[in-house]
């Protein structure tokens, strides 16, 4: 039973990383029942009312600190692992992607971007404070500080030909 309990804990964690909503997991015990349960229940919200927001405009001040590329969770007859090996961006084209694009919320993530194994990450200055940001070959990018992470999508012209898919528009794919 401690084992299938400890396979159970162990895959939902695993779970609830790939999940696109968060969840809060509390452990009762009975002192008439041993055995104990765990209650999962979704959040609300993607993010928790005491995060901040992380302002990005077309107008704010960017500066590149550093970029890593990465070839993450692909397999070397991956249709795309030759398109990955020749993608990559410089300084410029990530100012420009930062600057363009839209943020987007998890529905949209979820059914309009191809997660794609190959991304840029790295640190950012933006309006002189330091972010960290993460942008997938697949139209979207990540900007995080310590407490919150924002997604946006980058379909505007300016960017399209910094990707290797496009992602999709919710007025047009989704209603």
């Amino acid at each position: 039973m401690k084992l299938v309990y400890l396979i159970l804990i162990v895959g939902w964690a695993g779970l609830t990383a790939c999940n696109s909503r968060n969840h809060a997991v509390s452990k009762e015990q009975d002192s008439s029942n041993p055995t104990a349960v765990i209650k999962i229940t979704p959040a609300d919200t993607l993010v928790s009312n005491s995060l901040k927001k992380i302002a990005l405009t077309p107008t704010s001040v960017i500066k590149v600190i550093s970029i890593t590329w990465a070839l993450k969770d692909a397999t070397p007859n991956d249709s795309m692992v030759y398109k990955c090996k020749n993608w990559s961006l410089t300084n410029e084209s990530i100012e420009t992607i930062l600057k363009n694009g839209d943020p987007i919320d998890m529905h949209d993530f979820s059914y309009l971007y191809y997660v794609l194994p190959c991304e840029v990450k790295g640190s950012v200055e933006i309006d002189r404070k330091l972010f960290s940001y993460s942008i997938n070959a697949g139209s979207f990018f990540t900007i995080s500080n310590d407490d919150t992470t924002n997604f946006y999508g980058c379909n505007a012209p300016a960017c399209k030909k910094f990707f290797l898919m496009e992602g999709g528009d919710p007025k047009r794919d989704i209603e």
